[in-house]
């Protein structure tokens, strides 16, 4: 036990929630893209076009999630389910993922440097919150913040929660001075109630800038959001979570 007496103090320093990963992460209120979200399974193979099919499908939630639900021996962390309790995990998100989608619009030509509005629209997962992410390409780890390619985000994101009220709380978390035009934004106070047919939506509005060299950009949504109880589901505990992109869209630069 002496030689674990050390940790004791980092361990107290740490936030308590910590792992609260399905309440979204309050603390990294800045620009990222998926690979953030490691813990995360990927909807579809065909975000990892990099990969050997074996590792790509190794991602995807039928062996990400559902097996080490399914584990009968450690590491899983599903060992004290019953498989009653196991069947009814999988059995609920598949139904959270059959009702989770994700869009992105916008004008297919700009002049160069012109301003345009971008709309991604989301709905699905469970709450409390969900992820909305403006990237690049639909890549799960290769995906980059689209001012890597030159666009700039002016001003802060038009943020429209489930009730379609305005919601700024996520970019008031930002250090006050420094710039609110993030590509990442957290859509808070999510409702979840699947008999009902709730389920945590919302509407990002981006005023962007067009690149100033011409040419043909790619533009993506990526949609974080969870799949199960948000007091069960921790960072590197449970792969619960979801990446799910929209369809990419072409915007022509002139």
């Amino acid at each position: 036990m002496k030689r674990f007496a050390f940790l004791l103090p980092l361990l107290m320093l740490l936030p308590s929630n910590a792992l609260g990963y399905p309440n979204g992460t309050p603390f990294y209120v800045t620009d990222t893209s998926p690979f953030c979200a490691s813990c995360h399974s990927a909807v579809k193979a065909e975000y990892m076009p990099e990969f050997p099919a074996e590792a790509a499908n190794k991602e995807l939630p039928e062996n990400k999630h559902y097996a080490l639900v399914r584990m009968s021996a450690p590491p899983s962390p599903y060992l004290e389910l019953t498989d009653e309790q196991k069947g009814k995990i999988i059995n609920d998100a598949k139904l959270i993922d059959s009702n989770s989608t994700v869009s992105v619009s916008g004008p297919r030509r700009v002049k160069a440097g012109g301003e345009v509005k971008i709309i991604v629209k989301a709905k699905g997962g469970n709450g409390p919150v969900i992820g909305v992410m403006l990237v690049d390409r639909a890549l799960r780890f290769q995906s980059r913040p689209i001012a890597s390619e030159g666009w700039t985000i002016a001003g802060e994101p038009e943020v429209k929660g489930q009730d379609g009220k305005a919601q700024k709380t996520w970019l008031e978390r930002r250090i006050k001075g420094l710039p609110r035009n993030l590509n990442f934004i957290l859509i808070e106070n999510q409702r979840f109630d699947p008999e009902k047919n709730i389920y945590p939506e919302g509407v990002v509005t981006y005023t962007v800038k067009a690149p100033q060299s011409p040419g043909s950009y790619s533009l993506a949504a990526a949609f974080l959001y969870g799949t199960e109880n948000a007091d069960k589901a921790g960072f590197f505990q449970r792969p619960s979570g979801r990446i799910l992109f929209s369809e990419e869209i072409k915007v022509q630069v002139e």
